[in-house]
């Protein structure tokens, strides 16, 4: 069976993307045959995901600047089974199926309580945030504008302007999306039409079940991400702390930096690609000489890093579920984080780690003195029940169930309406489309 995986964009190093590398690995080493269709393909993603997969980057075949258009107007050929990645790549799934979508996030979870009030927290600065919102606007020119106003400014502006002007821009540009009425009726918008076209939901934690439930009326299935477990070690923890995460505002990293300004014989490494620059710039001025920033590293080097680490610092608000954690307890090390999300699903409290309600600076602080003082007294404190927490979700577990999934639509085709298979003999992408 030849299946395609469409993923809205491989320009970022996170979770979501590692975990499309791993799906396309297993599938392939399990008799399918995989192709990566996305765009926006960096060296940097290519540093975090497994070597030897065939990726199609629509970037090079296309200069369409909207992905969703791009999506869209997408008619490949010669698959066998469609697996969709995100929120712009679902554009083409009325004409892709059979089809399942890997639901790593809720765009707009909370929509229905939105209100005219801006937000008063820096969040929205957040680009996924703002351009989620735009997602929903009713009018199709307002998002093309402001979407390539932001393009602009990622391009030519940013690095030429003082931070305080170019947070001004993306303040102007939130505060104009927030005048735009998002539709009342959820069933009306686009998002909704195309998720309608979404024949089964696989969702990576019951956190995102529940949304989804809640968004769409759908039932889903949950299948945790997959991490290699056999390929992450524990060696002697040195003092370091490690940090994973997009360098985002929704990461909460400021609340880490917080906490090792008041430990200044502790360190920590930040580690993840810069999404956004003006938080970057806000956090290298707080932050002090025991906190360092790594940006994207190669897998061998943080398996490297995280074998000899104290622990994991994650603060990542309302975490879809959070990959770091995992790798982490892979490695033998315990983790903090926030009592929120996916990390619920993950680490056992007082185990594992600890999950902080309401978490701050000082609550931050006074796990890391807890765990360290365990860890005088007993290096090996949390290395084998971490170990073992791991290994739920190991590759092996996601491999299965995820075959399982697509075999039972297979051969039950006649459960799902819409079901046409395309011939397997002809160019995966058609004359007709866009490029």
């Amino acid at each position: 069976m030849k299946i395609a995986i469409l993923h809205d964009d491989f320009s970022i190093t996170g979770g979501g993307e590692k975990l499309i590398g791993l799906m396309a690995k297993e599938l392939n080493n399990n008799g399918f045959k995989t192709d990566i269709i996305t765009r926006n393909l960096s060296g940097e993603t290519l540093k975090i995901i497994p070597n030897n997969l065939n990726i199609i980057d629509l970037n090079e075949k296309s200069k369409e600047q909207d992905s969703r258009i791009l999506f869209k107007r997408l008619e490949l050929k010669g698959y066998d089974f469609y697996i969709f990645s995100g929120h712009n790549c679902i554009y083409a799934a009325k004409d892709h199926k059979p089809n399942m979508l890997y639901n790593h996030n809720i765009p707009y979870s909370e929509f229905k309580s939105e209100s005219s009030k801006v937000n008063k927290s820096k969040e929205w600065l957040d680009s996924h945030d703002l351009n989620q919102r735009l997602e929903l606007m009713g009018n199709p020119l307002i998002e093309r504008i402001w979407n390539r106003i932001l393009t602009f400014k990622k391009r030519f502006i940013k690095k030429n302007l003082p931070n305080s002007i170019a947070y001004k821009i993306d303040r102007a540009r939130y505060l104009i999306s927030k005048q735009t009425p998002i539709k009342d009726n959820l069933q009306l918008s686009t998002h909704y039409q195309n998720i309608s076209q979404i024949q089964k939901i696989i969702v990576n934690s019951k956190n995102i079940k529940t949304k989804v439930k809640k968004a769409y009326n759908r039932d889903s299935i949950v299948i945790y991400p997959p991490i290699e477990t056999s390929k992450y070690k524990n060696k002697n923890n040195k003092d370091y702390w490690i940090s994973i995460n997009r360098i985002t505002p929704l990461k909460r990293i400021e609340l880490q930096i917080e906490a090792f300004s008041k430990l200044p014989n502790q360190n920590l490494k930040v580690i993840g690609n810069i999404e956004d620059e003006n938080y970057y710039e806000s956090l290298k001025k707080k932050k002090p000489r025991n906190v360092i920033f790594l940006g994207t590293i190669s897998e061998e080097k943080l398996i490297k890093e995280l074998s000899e680490c104290r622990g994991l610092l994650f603060t990542a608000k309302d975490e879809d579920f959070g990959m770091a954690v995992v790798e982490a307890m892979a490695s033998g090390k315990p983790v903090i984080a926030p009592n929120e999300g996916g990390c619920k699903e993950t680490i056992i409290e007082n185990k594992t780690g600890y999950l902080i309600d309401n978490i701050d600076k000082d609550k931050i602080v006074q796990k890391i003195e807890l765990i360290n003082k365990k860890l005088a007294s007993n290096p090996n404190q949390y290395i084998d029940l971490c170990k073992k927490q791991a290994k739920e979700f190991d590759i092996s577990k996601f491999s299965k169930n995820i075959i399982k999934e697509i075999n039972l639509m297979a051969n039950n085709r006649s459960s799902y309406s819409g079901f046409k298979l395309k011939p397997s003999n002809k160019s995966p992408i058609s004359q007709r489309s866009p490029f």
